[in-house]
C-alpha cells in the first residue's frame, strides 16, 4: 500500500514539476529515478500534514497540480521517513514538536537519484526557521499556507500556494510562519545533495 502511494506522489509530484515554469527552469526531471525501499520514520510534526497543512492554494496557475500534490502528500505522510535534522538546542523544543521534512528523491530518499534531491517540507503556525545555509541551490515550491521568507542580500517576500523562492549556494536564509502552516516542496541542485542544511554563523 505505501508504495502505491509514494508512486502516487511521484506522478503528481512529475506533473507539477510540468506545470510550473520556475520549477521546471530550476533543474529537469531526473532521468535515474529508482525506488529505495526506505523504511518510514514518524515525527510529531508528521500528524500534523495531515490534519492541518495551511490554507489550500486558489485562484492561482496550476491550481489542480498544487493542490493534487498536497492531497498526495498528505495521503502518504505515515509512511515516509520523517527527519529534523537540528537539535533542540539549535531550534527549541517547540519547534521540533511542529516541524519535519522527509526526502521524496534523492541520494537519501525513498526514490533513489543523484541528480537532485527533492524534499517536502512542513513548518507549523507562529514558528521562526533560523538563518541556515547549504552548498546546494534551492528552490521553495508552496504547495499550501503561507510564511514571509527572507534571503541575506534578497527583499523579504511572503508566499503562497504556487509561489517559488530561489535560494543561493550558501546564501544564508530563513523563514517565519504567522498563524497558518506551511507545506513545501523543495528542490536542491549542485554539490551536496546528501549534506544536511548548517546554522549560518551570523
Amino acid at each position: 500500500m505505501s508504495k502505491t502511494l509514494f508512486d502516487q506522489a511521484l506522478t503528481a509530484a512529475k506533473a507539477y514539476h510540468a506545470a510550473l515554469p520556475a520549477v521546471a527552469e530550476f533543474q529537469p526531471w531526473p532521468d535515474d529515478i529508482t525506488w529505495a525501499d526506505r523504511a518510514g520514520n514518524q515525527i510529531p510534526g508528521a500528524a500534523l500534514v495531515q490534519s492541518d497543512p495551511g490554507f489550500a492554494a486558489d485562484g492561482i496557475p496550476a491550481v489542480a497540480e498544487v493542490h493534487a500534490l498536497q492531497q498526495a502528500i498528505m495521503a502518504l505522510a505515515p509512511y515516509a521517513e520523517w527527519r529534523h535534522t537540528y537539535t533542540e538546542e539549535e531550534v527549541g523544543h517547540d519547534f521540533l514538536q511542529r516541524y519535519g521534512w522527509f526526502e521524496l528523491v534523492g541520494p537519501t530518499g525513498h526514490f533513489h537519484s543523484l541528480q537532485t534531491r527533492m524534499t517536502i517540507g512542513y513548518w507549523g503556525p507562529d514558528l521562526t526557521y533560523p538563518w541556515h545555509q547549504h552548498a546546494p541551490e534551492e528552490l521553495y515550491a508552496i504547495l499550501s499556507g503561507s510564511a514571509d521568507f527572507m534571503a541575506k542580500g534578497d527583499e523579504d517576500r511572503r508566499l503562497v500556494p504556487g509561489d517559488t523562492r530561489m535560494h543561493g549556494a550558501n546564501q544564508p536564509h530563513a523563514m517565519i510562519t504567522h498563524e497558518h502552516p506551511i507545506l513545501c516542496f523543495v528542490f536542491w541542485r549542485g554539490e551536496g545533495l546528501a549534506d544536511d542544511p548548517a546554522m549560518s554563523a551570523d
